[in-house]
C-alpha cells in the first residue's frame, strides 16, 4: 500500500495530490459537468426572460408559463449547490484523514519522514483549495445565471439561494471539511466520522438559518402591505395600535378597497399597518457576517483537529 511515507518531506503536497487522484479528479467532473448545467440553465434563462416579456402581446399558455417551469429548475439547481458541496467536503474530510487513521498507514509516516501537524495540515489544506475553487465557480455561475434569467422569481432571501449565490456558501464547504476532519482525529474510524461530520454540518446549516435574521439590524415599514413585501425577508407583520404598541398577525386579507382597510384598522383599534424587513440593501452585509461568523467556526474547529491530534499522538 503506497502511504505519505514513501514521498520525500518536500513533496508532500503532491503526494497527497497522488494519493487522492481519483476522488479530486470525481470533483473536478463534477464542477465541469455542473457549470455545463448552469450553463444550460443561462440559456434557459433567456428563453424564458424572452417568453415573459411577450407574455401580455397574445403569446400561448405554454410561453407564459416558462418563467415558472425555469424558476423551478432553477430552484432544484440552488438546492444541489447549496447542500452537496458540503456534504462532499463533510465525507472527505472523514474519509481521506479516518481511512489513514483506520489503517495505520498515518501511524507509520509520521515515525519516518512526515510530523503529525504537517500531515493534518497537508490532508485539510489540499482538499480545501480544490473544494474551495469549484465551489466558488459554481457560485459565481449560478448567481450569473440566476441574475440574467427573468424577474420576479424566486425571493434571494430562500435559504438555497442564499447558499447557493453567496460568500457564505463556500464557508459552509470549508466548515463541513474541518468538521469530517475532527471527526475522523475523534473515532479514529471512517463511517462514524462521516456521520458525525454530516450532523455537524446539518446543524450549522440548520442553525445558521435560525439565526440569520439577528445578525442585521432589521427596518420597518408602515403602510398597507404590497407585492414589493414578497421579495424583502419578512421578520414580521401587524398592526400599530392607538397606544403605539406594535401587534404581530394581525391583518386584514379580506378587505382590498382603502375604505375597507381603514374599517379593519378601526376595527382592531390600529392606526396602521407596520412590517418588520431585511430590504434588498441588508442583502449583502448579512452575507459577509456570516460568512465572518461561519469561517470562524471554521478556525475554532481546526484548532480542535490540531489540539486533538496532539493528545492522541501514540
Amino acid at each position: 500500500m503506497t502511504t505519505l511515507s514513501h514521498f520525500p518531506r518536500r513533496g508532500l503536497t503532491w503526494a497527497v495530490l497522488r494519493l487522492h487522484r481519483v476522488p479530486l479528479g470525481v470533483w473536478a467532473a463534477m464542477v465541469v459537468a455542473g457549470a455545463g448545467g448552469l450553463l444550460w440553465l443561462y440559456e434557459l434563462g433567456q428563453g424564458a426572460a424572452s417568453y415573459s416579456e411577450r407574455c401580455g402581446d397574445g403569446a400561448g399558455l405554454l410561453q407564459c408559463t416558462a418563467g415558472v417551469r425555469h424558476w423551478g429548475l432553477e430552484l432544484q439547481y440552488a438546492q444541489l449547490l447549496a447542500w452537496l458541496p458540503c456534504v462532499i467536503a463533510a465525507c472527505a474530510g472523514a474519509a481521506l484523514i479516518g481511512r489513514e487513521l483506520e489503517h495505520g498507514t498515518a501511524t507509520l509516516a509520521w515515525t519516518q519522514s512526515v510530523s503529525p501537524v504537517r500531515w493534518l495540515a497537508t490532508k485539510l489544506a489540499v482538499p480545501a483549495v480544490a473544494l474551495l475553487a469549484g465551489t466558488a465557480v459554481l457560485t459565481l455561475m449560478f448567481r450569473w445565471a440566476w441574475l440574467s434569467g427573468p424577474g420576479d422569481g424566486i425571493n434571494r432571501w430562500n435559504s438555497e439561494y442564499f447558499h447557493a449565490a453567496g460568500a457564505v456558501g463556500p464557508a459552509y464547504v470549508l466548515l463541513g471539511l474541518a468538521l469530517g476532519g475532527l471527526a475522523a482525529l475523534l473515532t479514529r474510524r471512517t463511517a462514524p466520522a462521516m456521520g458525525l461530520a454530516l450532523v455537524g454540518i446539518g446543524l450549522a446549516y440548520h442553525l445558521g438559518d435560525r439565526v440569520r435574521s439577528t445578525l442585521w439590524p432589521a427596518s420597518e415599514v408602515r403602510g398597507p402591505w404590497d407585492s414589493a413585501l414578497n421579495h424583502v425577508d419578512q421578520l414580521e407583520l401587524g398592526m400599530i395600535m392607538k397606544s403605539g404598541e406594535r401587534v404581530s398577525g394581525l391583518h386584514c386579507h379580506n378587505q382590498a378597497a382603502p375604505g375597507d382597510l381603514s374599517t379593519c384598522l378601526s376595527d382592531h383599534g390600529a392606526v396602521d399597518f407596520y412590517a418588520k424587513i431585511h430590504p434588498t440593501s441588508h442583502y449583502w452585509p448579512i452575507q459577509l457576517v456570516e460568512t465572518g461568523i461561519v469561517l470562524a467556526l471554521t478556525a475554532a474547529t481546526v484548532g480542535a483537529a490540531f489540539w486533538v491530534l496532539r493528545r492522541r499522538l501514540p
